[in-house]
């Protein structure tokens, strides 16, 4: 890719109106100062493309993209105005974006999504699963002999980013939502969806893989909804879940060594134990049900 120091517009000035060499290199100069973290680029940015650099700002045409993590790539983000006086706190893999509270969170602070009288394990956020870390963790229906698992909002909020790709030849579908007090919240692994969720997601096409897509405006959802019918694939009947409590950083990440290891993943160190969030009977009852993970148990960076 070729850089240049300055958007069109500022050459134009340097080339027509100011074209003595010391007064070219004062407009560089103040530039520099101005933006030195934004590099300008004279070629086409397009949003969701793959990038090279996580967390790398450039500007092109008046907004500056950022080099963010999407799934399990980098990808330019959708750009902000230059002019624009939101935040630059980064963003991350799942959740997308920091949230900022509106109200004070309920306690306890999620519903069980889930009917538990059919959960047979637990999968546990906080740890390492199939050679990537996971902050996410999961209900497993290993008894099931369909897929006819009930999925219900545990948190009022909204719908953020949402992806349906393709995965060993099955349909799945990813919400991403923002609860209404600070915390987000994940789904993926769903597979037949309701009605509402359905027309959210069918605006955007069918990937190959799991790339989140931008929902704008965003979509209100109220606790106890039900977003999916359906979990999982065939033969393997589970769903994923994840919990990030995007107001305080949780306490992995105040270990140094911890924190480094995991500094491409912002999402990781806001990851909680949703098992110890749930109504009390229902999380007695899911902290006793063995760990889907026969490598990892219930090791789990969050859960303690």
């Amino acid at each position: 890719m070729k850089w240049v120091i300055c958007e069109s517009y500022l050459c134009s000035l340097v080339g027509v109106g100011v074209r003595k060499k010391f007064l070219a290199t004062l407009l560089v100069s103040v530039l520099l100062l101005i933006f030195p973290t934004v590099a300008f680029s004279a070629e086409k940015v397009v949003p969701g493309t793959t990038c090279k650099v996580y967390q790398q700002k450039i500007s092109y045409k008046a907004k500056v993209f950022t080099c963010i993590k999407s799934g399990k790539k980098l990808v330019w983000s959708k750009g902000v105005g230059t002019t624009s006086t939101s935040s630059t706190t980064p963003a991350s893999s799942s959740p997308s974006a920091v949230t900022t509270p509106q109200s004070s969170c309920p306690t306890p602070l999620l519903q069980t999504p889930v009917d538990l009288s059919r959960v047979t394990s637990i999968l546990y956020p906080g740890q390492e699963r199939g050679g990537n870390y996971k902050a996410h963790g999961g209900f497993g229906f290993d008894s099931a002999t369909d897929n006819l698992v009930e999925v219900k909002i545990p948190l009022s909020g909204k719908i953020t980013r949402v992806v349906r790709y393709r995965e060993m030849g099955e349909v799945q579908y990813l919400f991403e939502f923002e609860g209404n007090c600070g915390v987000s919240f994940r789904f993926d692994h769903l597979r037949k969806l309701t009605a509402k969720f359905n027309a959210v997601v069918s605006a955007f096409p069918i990937k190959e893989d799991s790339r989140t897509d931008l929902v704008s405006p965003p979509v209100s959802v109220m606790v106890g909804e039900v977003i999916a019918t359906e979990v999982g694939f065939l033969n393997n009947v589970f769903v994923d879940f994840g919990v990030y409590d995007m107001r305080q950083k949780n306490k992995a990440s105040k270990d140094p060594a911890w924190a480094s290891a995991h500094s491409q993943f912002p999402a990781d160190s806001y990851g909680i134990c949703w098992l110890d969030s749930l109504p009390q009977a229902d999380s007695v009852a899911v902290n006793l049900l063995p760990s889907r993970d026969g490598n990892n148990g219930k090791k789990s960076d969050y859960c303690k």
